[in-house]
């Protein structure tokens, strides 16, 4: 009797201390690791997180990097994208006006995971099916300079007005002299920049039935190829008195040739644009007016104009940046609204 009261006592004495053991273990562990680890391996991380799936990131596109009228584009959406806290970026082909290279970025836009695009149509055709897959992955597209079904809308000079007010400002600054003029463009196959020409052309012969077209050129940007152009043509056609820009650089060639060949009194430049070297060359007397194209609002609101896409609102079909002549009488005050420095 005893050993049976004996064994019962160690049984029960085992049993206490293993509920004693197990009642310390989980006083000890499991609240004071539960309490350490959530703030730090679950809520940061996932507030990280949370903050970089919601920053918008924004795509655009130019045929260069700077320049008169690209570099402004890009300086206006940038500061746009950082008003609205939106990632931008602004690709450019390596070798200015490069389609091919131009297409590609689109592409590469559309890998890295853009939110936003603001294409840069120069053939709809070619990027047909580029922008076919922009929209099935649901990127919020707002056209820049054309339009283009893909997007519900854009931002641009419109052409027809553009050459309208070329072709005024020629008139303006020709006076009664008779005109013949050489239009120069980026390229001749630039179907925006033909449609400008063609509308040049048209209000020309309607202000001045007298004036001819000696030819149509093109300089891909080059100001070094404007001149080098300009000149065959004054050589070949002695007639000719005065050139009208469809790209910054024609002009600034143009500008060039006439302080080259002292033409300041009998040969006329239209430029367009407003960077700081082509008010500086009217300025100086080698050009005789520019056409702004407002490039820095073309891109500041182009930004803008997706945002109200993306929160559900209608935005119209065609938005016009607008034009503006700028005459030599007109350029400090331009200047000085658009704070640009003419101090070089």
């Amino acid at each position: 009797m005893k050993k049976v009261l004996a064994i019962i006592l160690a049984l029960i004495l085992c049993f206490s201390l293993a509920a004693c053991s197990s009642g310390d273990s989980g006083d000890t562990d499991t609240p004071d690791n539960t309490g350490d680890n959530t703030p730090d391996s679950t809520n940061e991380p996932s507030d990280e997180g949370g903050d970089s799936d919601d920053t918008v990131v924004c795509y655009s596109f130019g045929p260069m990097t700077g320049g008169a009228a690209w570099g402004q584009f890009e300086r206006g959406f940038m500061t746009a994208c950082e008003e609205l806290g939106w990632e931008g970026h602004y690709l450019a082909p390596t070798a200015d006006n490069n389609m091919s290279q131009l297409f590609n970025l689109h592409e590469t836009a559309i890998t890295n995971g853009a939110d936003v695009m603001i294409p840069l149509v120069t053939d709809t055709d070619a990027m047909s099916d580029i922008l076919d897959t922009a929209v099935e992955k649901g990127i919020t597209m707002v056209g820049c300079c054309m339009g283009d079904p893909h997007f519900p809308g854009y931002i641009g000079t419109d052409p027809t007005n553009l050459g309208y007010t070329v072709a005024e400002a020629l008139v303006q600054c020709m006076g009664d002299q008779e005109i013949h003029v050489v239009t120069m463009q980026t390229l001749l196959s630039t179907q925006s920049q033909v449609d400008q020409v063609d509308a040049f052309e048209e209000k020309l012969m309607e202000l001045r039935p007298d004036a001819t077209i000696v030819r149509r050129e093109e300089c891909n940007s080059s100001a070094q190829t404007a001149q080098d152009k300009l000149s065959a043509v004054c050589i070949a056609n002695p007639e000719t008195n005065a050139l009208v820009s469809f790209d910054s650089y024609a002009g600034l060639g143009a500008a060039t040739y006439v302080e080259a060949e002292g033409r300041q009194d009998d040969f006329c430049v239209i430029g367009i644009d407003d960077a700081a070297e082509i008010l500086l060359a009217i300025k100086a007397g080698n050009m005789d007016a520019t056409v702004a194209q407002m490039w820095y609002k073309m891109g500041y609101e182009s930004v803008y104009l997706a945002n109200d896409v993306r929160e559900g609102k209608e935005i119209p079909e065609y938005t016009d940046s607008g034009t503006s002549i700028i005459m030599p009488e007109d350029v400090d005050a331009w200047a000085e609204e658009m704070g640009t420095d003419l101090s070089a």
